[in-house]
């Protein structure tokens, strides 16, 4: 596949509505009266595995089944979401699955992936060595590998989103998208600029991403080697997009994008006044779950251990 078109991500949703959510869409008044705008929330928080990722993993595993019948398992790297809805896809192919995770990952995003079936191998907390640990693996197993966001499959996957939303609100007039590696926003920019052209698809980014001066250029302005961001955010802590993914952002994604530094990334733009005014009926993309509260900045003595729902990680 030498890119993603409408065509893949509507094959892509045949291969998988049976194995994800047609996630809801729901409204707030009090927003919608905050704003001045008409807000419609899609909520991929009630996601299967707690977030989008589901989407692309599906696909992307079901594909490599279709493609090699024979696939012996597979691997992906992740500290969270992407971990999660890996391990799933994988049972839902009936194939094993190994997920590499930083060192420090907590353990309540360790066993959460492990819940679905996955065995564990933990790497040095970098970027670098979580690709190089998955490939190691891949090698010595022949598993197939799920990446987090750079895989015209993942990305398909991601933008059956669009076309839910499409559907149950046909006339936006902009979607707001989180953005740490791009594959989300770029199948969804796909489908939407295909269906409905004159929607803006904007990016949220956090603070410290600097990917609008990256789309103002036209190229990719990121120092390597890739690092993480400090954020709150933590389902958006990829500094630079993907390889694949970049391009197909230059081309579809507006160059003006929203800079949050909180969690609750695209909420608090569409609260914002970073939005242009002539924009009215705006779709925000509820994009995942599972942050651990234990991570967050409680008051140490009162800091719950459990997770909630926020934006989705890779």
């Amino acid at each position: 596949m030498g890119g993603v078109c409408l065509n893949d991500v509507q094959k892509a949703y045949q291969r998988i509505k049976s194995h994800v959510h047609l996630t809801p869409v729901v409204t707030s008044q009090f927003f919608n009266k905050l704003t001045g705008k008409e807000l419609f929330f899609k909520g991929e928080q009630l996601q299967k595995t707690g977030s989008f990722k589901a989407r692309g993993a599906c696909n992307c595993v079901l594909v490599n089944k279709e493609k090699n019948p024979t696939v012996p398992g597979i691997a992906t790297h992740s500290s969270g979401n992407h971990g999660q809805a890996t391990a799933y896809a994988a049972g839902v192919a009936g194939l094993p699955c190994t997920v590499v995770v930083p060192r420090g990952t907590s353990e309540v995003k360790a066993d959460a992936i492990r819940s679905y079936g996955a065995r564990l191998v933990y790497c040095e907390p970098t970027p670098q060595a979580r690709k190089d640990t998955c490939a190691a693996v891949a090698a010595e197993t022949g598993y197939a590998i799920v990446h987090p966001y750079d895989d015209y499959n993942t990305i398909a996957g991601q933008g059956t989103i669009a076309l839910e939303l499409l559907q149950q609100v046909p006339d936006l007039d902009a979607v707001l998208v989180a953005v740490s590696g791009g594959g989300m926003i770029s199948g969804i920019a796909t489908v939407v600029k295909e269906l409905r052209p004159e929607c803006k698809v904007i990016a949220v980014e956090p603070a410290g991403k600097e990917l609008g001066p990256c789309l103002r250029a036209g190229r990719r302005l990121w120092a390597d080697p890739p690092r993480f961001l400090s954020t709150l955010a933590d389902g958006c802590t990829t500094q630079q997009c993907g390889q694949l993914t970049f391009p197909i952002l230059c081309r579809l994604v507006e160059p003006e994008h929203v800079i949050e530094p909180s969690a609750g990334m695209v909420v608090a733009a569409a609260l914002s006044d970073q939005l242009p005014a002539d924009l009215r009926r705006v779709g925000v993309v509820l994009c995942g779950g599972n942050v651990d509260l234990g991570r967050l900045p409680w008051p140490a003595a009162s800091a719950p251990q459990t997770l909630v729902q926020d934006g989705g990680s890779s």
